[in-house]
């Protein structure tokens, strides 16, 4: 990655905040607090979610929700909520692409994502109006 990118990793223990210092990467305590949760999500510029195996990552909605776009790999519920609007799916393991998807997504204004994302999420991942949509399906099967 150019220097003008900055690597900021959440989550991470003592030790692995000092390894990562050691990178030159900025990391940062787990946080449940909501707030400083939406503040992280915001000020980057994408969310890189390099996850395996996953059902469904809320992360990759949170980070969308904040405005904020998001590049994960090709892996379970990953591709549901993405689009070509709102971030990038890429092979699994495939870092080179990751770095290009990323560094082509700063290139851009954040103006660019900032409504697109937040609008999908609303539409689509809208946690009530699903409920709603679910009790109906179930409703038809009784």
């Amino acid at each position: 990655m150019p220097p003008s990118i900055r690597i900021v990793l959440v989550g991470l223990s003592k030790s692995e905040q000092q390894l990562a210092a050691q990178a030159g990467i900025i990391a940062i305590n787990r946080t449940d607090n909501i707030q400083e949760l939406c503040a992280l999500y915001s000020a980057a510029n994408v969310y890189f979610n390099p996850t395996w195996e996953d059902t469904f990552p809320t992360t990759n909605l949170e980070a969308m929700a904040c405005g904020t776009p998001v590049v994960t790999y090709k892996t379970g519920g990953s591709t549901e909520a993405i689009t070509l609007k709102t971030g990038a799916i890429i092979e699994k393991g495939d870092i080179q692409t990751a770095a290009i998807e990323i560094g082509r997504l700063c290139q851009q204004p954040a103006s660019t994502f900032e409504d697109v994302c937040r609008q999908h999420i609303v539409r689509y991942f809208n946690k009530e109006e699903r409920f709603l949509e679910y009790l109906n399906l179930y409703a038809q099967y009784l």
